[in-house]
């Protein structure tokens, strides 16, 4: 009787332990935070079966926080908070196991890995980013939002924009841009300007600073009625005047566009750089322009005010001008100094390399499966990656040459672009020039569009047409968070993009909408 009893309560067996050493990250630089948030390297044993939060909770522990357990929700955390009332409340962290997101339990990630546990295994913390939160949203427009772009100019000051503000400018299926900024203390976003840029839906948008001596901005923008042209903003007076129209490149629905941003100098020239700009066509094609500086743009002007006076005094037969044709004379035009056939069908995206200062390269993709990387000198293709989905945007990352795309297919994927100089991929070189790597496939409809943030290389968005805007962190393959981005149910957010500490969507509710990071 007593060797069955002994035998029933038979001890189960512990628990098998893993060594570790917390390292604070060295993403975080400021010297207070870090002082805040480090804690002993000394290794410690932990059960094999812990997760992200359980780790979360020792370092909590650690710091001398409040921890947050699964018993936080019952009645009797009541006395627990009354205990703990002069700690320092928790933070949620986030862990790095070689280099990659802990998204599994401890014992599985290092299985996963081939990391042997015969000395402490070390894990990187940081706080873990939170979930978007909506903090504002514009009025209801007249039509879809497309495109937009948020451009973040130092010297924007006066008129409607704070120092240092940046501007959200946004494209419709109107043909209208329309630039935005958070209205202080409200949970709106406030129109600052609308201009009628197009005749039909514009498909791609993008800005860039222009020192010219008064930091305004340069929006370019391209439409499905095959026209491509410049306007600049005014921070100051709060508007955008057109600056150029571009002709001659393309001969169908314009569908990308990319502005250098390398104008440097100062003064009414703008600057002895040029912007270039870079754009993509529904049949493929591919053209390469200069920007006017605004010095440029006026002796043309004042060139073509001659030409009409002249006109008018001699009388010439059939030289009436009216005043709206007089308007359109003074349209600066420009030609383009490159263009070919780069891809077989539509250039759904285009960005300029990080390579130097000067904007030599670009990389374009496209409906036709693939990504190409282009010498905008001599309009030679250095490098081609072949997918197997359509490419529906693309976004290059904020310090390298490894580029995101959104695609038909569900998924966001990853490519690296970087060649040695040889015109050889140095990264990437596997023959069939498959993607580097894939985001797992989390929307449930057709990835509209792709962003990467401009201040950390790991983080980037999409959008989708099942309604969703997801936030990514590249060292793991599920999204850090999803959010519903739009009201009802069937209506698609087509276009994002990183502000100040935000992210802005848009899309066929009509609604620009903010969530704060």
């Amino acid at each position: 009787m007593s060797d069955q009893s002994s035998s029933s309560v038979e001890e189960q067996p512990e628990e098998s332990k893993i060594r570790i050493s917390f390292i604070l990250s060295p993403s975080i630089s400021s010297s207070t935070q870090r002082e805040s948030l480090e804690i002993p390297k000394e290794p410690i044993a932990v059960p094999s079966s812990i997760r992200k939060r359980g780790l979360s909770a020792i370092v909590n522990h650690l710091l001398d926080r409040k921890v947050i357990s699964d018993d936080d929700t019952n009645n009797n955390s009541d006395d627990s908070d009354e205990e703990n009332e002069d700690q320092l409340p928790a933070i949620p962290f986030d862990f790095l196991l070689n280099s990659k997101l802990l998204r599994l339990s401890l014992e599985a990630a290092i299985r996963k890995e081939g990391l042997s546990t015969e000395h402490a295994i070390e894990l990187e913390y940081f706080p873990a980013r939170l979930p978007p939160n909506k903090d504002g949203e514009s009025d209801v427009l007249p039509d879809w939002i497309t495109v937009m772009d948020y451009n973040h100019n130092e010297g924007v000051s006066g008129g409607n924009s704070e120092s240092g503000e940046g501007v959200l400018f946004t494209g419709g299926a109107d043909g209208s841009i329309r630039s935005f900024q958070s209205k202080s203390g409200s949970k709106s976003l406030q129109q600052i300007c609308n201009v009628m840029a197009h005749t039909a839906p514009i498909k791609c948008l993008s800005t860039s600073s222009f020192l010219n001596g008064n930091n305004q901005t340069l929006v370019a923008t391209g439409s499905m009625d095959q026209t491509l042209i410049t306007h600049l903003y005014n921070p100051t007076s709060s508007s955008l005047d057109l600056h150029a129209v571009y002709t001659g490149g393309h001969t169908n629905s314009i569908g990308s566009v990319a502005l250098s941003n390398n104008s440097s100098g100062s003064g009414e020239g703008g600057g002895s750089d040029k912007i270039i700009m870079a754009s993509g066509d529904w049949d493929g094609g591919l053209a390469i322009w200069s920007i006017p500086t605004l010095s440029e743009v006026v002796d043309n002007n004042s060139n073509n005010d001659e030409e009409n006076s002249a006109k008018k005094q001699k009388g010439v037969k059939g030289s009436k001008v009216t005043s709206s044709q007089s308007n359109n004379t003074n349209i600066h035009e420009v030609k383009p100094l490159q263009s070919i056939k780069a891809h077989s069908t539509n250039i759904s995206g285009i960005s300029f390399t990080h390579n130097s200062s000067s904007p030599s390269t670009i990389i374009t993709g496209s409906w036709d499966h693939s990504l190409k990387l282009y010498d905008i000198n001599r309009m030679d293709n250095i490098l081609t990656l072949n997918g197997s989905r359509v490419i529906t945007s693309i976004s290059r990352c904020c310090n390298s040459n490894v580029v995101a795309t959104s695609n038909s297919d569900n998924t966001v994927r990853l490519w690296d672009m970087r060649t040695d100089g040889s015109g050889s991929s140095s990264a990437m070189n596997n023959g069939g020039g498959m993607d580097k790597s894939s985001l797992r496939t989390s929307h449930k409809g057709w990835v509209s569009n792709v962003c990467w943030s401009n201040v950390d290389p790991y983080i980037l968005g999409s959008t989708s047409h099942d309604g969703t805007l997801k936030v990514w962190d590249i060292r793991s393959s599920l999204p850090l968070h999803t959010v519903k981005a739009v009201s009802k149910r069937g209506e698609k957010v087509l276009c994002l993009s990183f502000g100040e500490n935000v992210i802005y969507s848009g899309g066929s509710d009509c609604v620009v909408k903010q969530f704060g990071l």
